[in-house]
Parts: C-alpha cells; structure tokens; sequence
C-alpha cells in the first residue's frame, strides 16, 4: 500500500495544460477499508501522453518567491497556485512572496521565479528519466580559510575557467585601482575642504555686511531699552534660523548631486542601468565632523556679531546720522 488516503494528502497531479483540470483529492465514498479513499478526476489534456498524479516532493505546487514584474504581468498575486512553463516542463507553482531584485536577474523583462533547486529539479524531472535538466549557474559560499579548495570546486564543475567568477576578488581588483579609488578619495577630500571653506567665506562675509549696515538699528533697539542679553537673543534667533535652513538646503542638494553623478557612471558597456541599481549610503563618520565644524563657525561667527552690535556707542551713531 503506498497511501491509505486516511491521512492529509500529498498527492499532487501532472500539469497537462497551463488550464489543467486535473485534480486528485479524497472522497468518504467508495472506500474499501479504512473510511476514506483516493479520487483522481481528470480531463482530455495530457502531458507527452501522460496523465497521472505523483507525490509531491513540496507536499504541493512549488513555493517561489516571484518578482514584482512577473506579478504584475501574470496577474499572479501572493498566495495564488498557477502553472508555469519551464523549459518545456508544466510547473505548478504557488506564490509566497515577491521581490524586486535577485542577483543575475533583470526584472524588465519576463520577471523572474525564484524556488528550492532540488523541488525544482524534481518537478522538472518527473516526467525525464532520460533527459534531465541541470542548473547552469550556482552560487557558492566559503568559510574562511577553505578559499583555494572551494575554487578549486568551482573550476572542476564549470567547463571553462573564464566561467567561475570570485566576488570577493573582483570587489578588490576595483578597490586597488587607482584610477577609480584615488580619484574618488581625493574628490572627497576636496569637496570637503571647498564645503568649510565657501561656508566660513560666506556667512563670515554676511555677518560682517549685516553687522555693518545694522549698526544704526542695534542702536536704535538699545536706545529703547533692549539688553545686551536681549540683543543676543533676537540675532542668534535670526540667524541661527538662517544657518539651520542653509544646512538643510545644503544636504537636499546634496543628495540630489550625488543621485545625478551615480547615475551618469551607474551604466554598463551597453550603457544600460545595472541592476540592481545603487542604493547610495552616507558616511556619517565622516559628515559628522564636517556638520560639527560648521556648527562650530556659525557659533563663533554669531558670538563675534553679538558682541560687536551688544557694544554700540549711541552718541556717536547719533551724530553719525545727524550729519
């Protein structure tokens, strides 16, 4: 007896058509011992003259995880069975979940199928004892220190050398040149020292320019009785507010400037986008010091306006202005 059929079922039938209405299941009538039997109903399609039903090595259609373009161009949402047609093989399969990107796959075309190599095989092979089907690309994970033997696997697997590719060789080879890393690295440097620099010339010129034209006011504010306390509160109000928008306004575009530049350089020889595309990340260990020392010489800066508009001589501005 190879199933009583008393237990959950699982059985799962031959893909005949990619509308197969094939079905087997479990019925409470007809059985012969026991309280349930097994019931297969199936239509006129057949697959290579083959009709039938086989246990299933996922205990069901295939799970896979399929991309988002695959789903939107089937229709296929998360939790539908469908079948499939994989390399002249009918496949059910059902899916689990959707992603946007898997290494090796462009999703601007048919999308792609993501699922368990050995449930795949066994689906696909079902009906080819003969002609089997075989994965074309493996990816390969080594623990430190079995490097030289787990190439040595690769290279015996593949037919040609030139097809067995080290990530972490060539992720090296790109650190190592310096036409790509010392260029980069410089251009940081610079673009740091260019950001200190045009901001302390800037807003060091502004306070001395505000300081210079608002003498008048700062005295006409004292002559009314504001403090010196008083006074320090209303500019650094002012102006921090000033130097907090710049800031802001600065690290929009700063990001908006690194979009466009990845993106002229983000190109293949074809000059198509890789995929998948880069994700761009901040490196705050480095901004950060650059954001304190801005912060530093808006501070020193509005502490020297404050003590220079706080120390304001009202009989001299006076007969500044009477004259």
């Amino acid at each position: 007896i190879l199933d009583d059929f008393e237990g959950s079922s699982k059985w799962t039938t031959l893909a005949t058509s990619l509308i197969s209405s094939d079905v087997v299941g479990v019925t409470d009538d007809a059985h012969v011992t026991g309280r349930r039997a097994g019931v297969f109903k199936f239509g006129k399609d057949t697959d290579q003259g083959i009709r039938g039903f086989y246990r299933s090595p996922s205990g069901g259609p295939v799970p896979v995880v399929s991309s988002a373009s695959f789903s939107k161009a089937t229709g296929a949402g998360v939790g539908d069975a469908i079948i499939v047609n994989l390399m002249g093989r009918l496949v059910p399969i059902r899916i689990m979940d959707t992603v946007d990107y898997f290494p090796t796959m462009d999703p601007s075309r048919n999308g792609f199928l993501l699922m368990d190599l050995d449930n795949a095989l066994r689906h696909l092979n079902i009906l080819s004892p003969i002609t089997t089907v075989r994965p074309n690309e493996i990816f390969i994970s080594e623990v430190p220190g079995a490097e030289e033997e787990v190439h040595k696997i690769a290279l015996s697997l593949a037919p040609s050398r030139n097809q067995v590719h080290d990530r972490a060789s060539l992720v090296e080879s790109v650190r190592l040149d310096p036409l790509i890393t010392a260029g980069w690295k410089a251009m940081a440097l610079l673009a740091i020292g260019v950001i200190l620099f045009a901001a302390t010339l800037g807003y060091v010129t502004y306070l001395i320019s505000f300081s210079a034209q608002s003498r008048s006011e700062m005295g006409f504010l004292q002559a009314l009785g504001l403090s010196k306390r008083q006074m320090g509160w209303l500019l650094s109000a002012e102006h921090l507010v000033i130097a907090a928008l710049g800031l802001l306004i600065g690290t929009a575009a700063g990001f908006a400037m690194s979009n466009i530049m990845v993106a002229s350089v983000a190109v293949t020889e074809q000059g198509t986008p890789v995929l998948p595309p880069f994700v761009l990340t901040t490196d705050w260990s480095i901004m950060g010091p650059v954001y304190a020392a801005l912060v530093l010489i808006f501070t020193g800066s509005l502490y020297w306006l404050v003590r220079t508009s706080s120390n304001v001589d009202l009989y001299e501005i006076s007969r500044i202005e009477g004259e």
